[in-house]
């Protein structure tokens, strides 16, 4: 089996990783944003927060996880 470099990885994807951060940041501020404007959230951080760190962990962990993907079938 061959070992994977992340260091490696991270270095020549870096700008790609940068992206799909910022990318998953928007994506939760744009669902806060529409629900606080549904009505069915009040816009304060006690109700906002929960929903944004909701929103920033699932999208990250898909991110993450497709990230990994590329390693494995890089390294093949």
């Amino acid at each position: 089996m061959k070992k994977i470099d992340v260091d490696k990885f991270v270095q020549e994807h870096q700008e790609e990783i940068i992206t799909l951060v910022n990318h998953s940041l928007n994506r939760a501020g744009d669902i806060v944003n529409k629900r606080v404007q549904a009505g069915e959230v009040g816009a304060t951080l006690q109700d906002v927060l929960p929903i944004m760190l909701y929103e920033i962990i699932l999208t990250n962990t898909v991110t993450t996880l497709r990230l990994a993907a590329d390693m494995v079938n890089e390294s093949q």
